[in-house]
């Protein structure tokens, strides 16, 4: 009788601890295992961390995607021990980061490693609310599982640290037909699609292991019913409505637009590069490709970020002529020349450029500098600017730049990339989402309307979103040129990567995309997805020497999305359920301690 009343109490406590989610009973599979169970629980982890980095750019097995979290969910919710589990999730999280953004080391090696470290936070904190709900509130993977995956992906986007980059949606770019729902809830809702088939996938391992289950595995059988129906349905919405917007006649032709791509890999540390070309012997190339694309007759020819240096803003070559600058000759030379090939051919010429505005009354800065696209027209005069308005942290700027925290900035600046302690390279943003209007001259003057987002303004979702949705909420822009230079990466996957964004932006947007980008990957995107006419050489997209043009016809859509139109509203709901799920999960926690401690003798 003894025995038996020791069984029901160690029985009992077993209970406890599996809903307080310290642990659990050992799952009749797991036992049967015949390796170690933290050698199972690693294993497990560097199977979906493999899987993980295959299914993304650039080596894009995107297959992969839709099981490739499903041994992490296995582990996370088999696995005995909870401080084992978040440990190796924070691990695999990390290794992830830095294998598929190891390309960042290029620009700053000790920037990157605490970026990584700090992103790899988010693994466990999705493994905890995971753990949870399947050992205390025996709900299906399928069902809460990409709540927490997508909420995950859009705090770290949005807020800390505001890197949209390899989210998990982005390993579908090449499949047309799952990412038409981008232009409802953006590239999130790509995300959440491939989280429920993952977290299906584990409920049916699970269920084959019998775990977690009650008498005569009742549980599992009914949780795979729900979380089978539950994914049929999502999958059945996804690729019903891509096919029917894949089948819609809302596209049409554009312009036809030249992108200009130079080879010039840059370098934070220059003992690290060969003989650099002169600025001069820059433009010279770039204008020896513009020469060769007006064969092909476009009616706008694309340049990337910051060709080469130069100023081409009114303020700053007048203020230069007055003083007799030597270094107005290339600047000066450039304007005169973009705005005489304008008029010439008439045509349009957009490129990126340096702008600096004098502020001699301001004692914090003797001017500001901005990061800048200009738009040469065929009527001459002043050309049109933009002065980009998402700076990239490190890269373009060092925060506390003014106000009572300005001595870290300068302590700040002293030690990065591209700072010293007598040099301000950071840059002022813009204030305006500047759109320009054009006529074709190969559609008899037909008007469109444009935008130029600059470099990684197209990774950051809001940023295409103001440009093609005016404050009236009517869409103001039929397509967008991308301007970058990814020169900073040499030959790196950051080249392939930074191309999905443009293809999420587009089909979220509903607008054609082109992009010039030195080093590359320069080419078209249709407002579907559909990537074509990308500068190469041989079929080789990117190399050493590559560089040239690409003339086509740049494509327009009359729809105008719901994304478009409501933004993130989807991906914030998604935080705030993990926010509600971390709440339900605190309460227990607090609720149980309670009770231990009031049956305490």
């Amino acid at each position: 009788m003894n025995a038996k009343r020791n069984e029901k109490k160690s029985g009992k406590r077993s209970g406890n601890r599996a809903d307080s989610g310290r642990g659990a009973p050992e799952p009749p599979g797991f036992q049967c295992m015949k390796l170690d169970r933290w050698v199972w629980a690693l294993g497990l982890c560097v199977l979906s961390l493999t899987l993980q980095i295959i299914s993304f750019a650039p080596i894009d097995i995107w297959p992969a995607a839709y099981v490739c979290l499903v041994p992490w969910l296995v582990m996370v919710c088999v696995t005995k021990s909870a401080q084992r589990v978040y440990v190796f999730s924070y691990l695999i999280g990390a290794a992830f980061f830095f294998v598929t953004l190891r390309w960042l080391f290029m620009v700053t090696a000790i920037g990157s490693v605490i970026l990584f470290l700090a992103l790899a936070f988010y693994i466990p904190l999705v493994a905890c609310p995971v753990r949870y709900f399947v050992r205390r509130r025996r709900l299906p993977l399928a069902i809460f599982f990409p709540f927490v995956w997508v909420g995950s992906e859009a705090i770290r986007s949005m807020f800390v640290p505001g890197l949209p980059w390899n989210l998990l949606g982005h390993s579908q770019h090449p499949v047309l037909v799952a990412i038409q729902i981008s232009d409802l809830v953006g590239a999130y809702g790509v995300s959440f699609m491939i989280a429920v088939v993952n977290g299906f996938l584990a409920d049916v391992w699970l269920a084959r292991m019998r775990w977690p289950c009650d008498e005569a595995g009742l549980i599992p059988r009914r949780r795979i019913r729900i979380s089978a129906g539950f994914t049929a349905c999502v999958l059945l919405f996804t690729f019903a409505y891509g096919f029917v917007q894949l089948g819609s006649d809302t596209i049409s032709d554009g312009p036809r637009v030249a992108v200009i791509q130079g080879n010039y890999p840059n370098f934070v540390d220059s003992s690290l590069s060969r003989r650099e070309p002169t600025h001069r012997e820059r433009a010279d190339r770039y204008f020896e490709l513009i020469a060769q694309a007006e064969i092909k007759k476009p009616d706008l020819y694309l340049l990337p970020e910051t060709p080469w240096f130069m100023q081409l803003n009114v303020e700053y070559l007048a203020m230069h002529r007055f003083r007799g600058s030597r270094d107005i000759y290339d600047s000066g030379y450039c304007y005169e020349r973009f705005g005489l090939f304008a008029v010439d051919h008439q045509s349009y010429i957009v490129t990126g450029s340096a702008s600096y505005m004098p502020t001699p009354l301001d004692l914090r800065a003797a001017q500001q500098r901005y990061n800048s696209a200009f738009v040469f027209t065929p009527e001459g005069g002043i050309p049109g600017r933009y002065d980009k308005i998402h700076r990239v942290l490190i890269g373009e700027y060092v925060p506390f730049r003014y106000g009572p925290l300005r001595f870290v900035y300068l302590w700040l600046n002293q030690f990065l990339p591209f700072g010293t302690s007598d040099y301000e390279y950071s840059l002022t943003a813009g204030t305006e989402f500047t759109t320009f209007t054009m006529r074709a001259k190969s559609q008899e003057n037909r008007e469109y309307r444009f935008a130029t987002p600059i470099c990684y303004e197209n990774v950051m979702p809001y940023v295409p979103r103001k440009f093609v949705t005016g404050e009236d909420g009517k869409k103001r822009c039929d397509f967008l040129l991308n301007l970058s230079n990814d020169g900073w990466f040499a030959n790196t996957g950051e080249l392939p990567q930074h191309l999905v964004a443009s293809v999420f932006r587009a089909v979220e947007n509903r607008v054609g995309i082109a992009r010039a980008v030195n080093t590359g990957i320069s080419g078209f995107v249709d407002p579907d997805g559909r990537v074509h006419h990308r500068v190469n050489k041989n079929g080789v997209l990117v190399g050493h020497g590559i560089d040239g043009f690409e003339v086509a016809t740049i494509k327009v859509d009359s729809r105008h999305s719901l994304y478009s139109r409501t933004g993130d509203v989807f991906a914030v709901l998604c935080a705030v359920l993990w926010g509600l799920f971390y709440i339900d999960y605190i309460a227990v926690r607090i609720i149980t301690a309670y009770r231990r401690k009031g049956e305490r003798p």
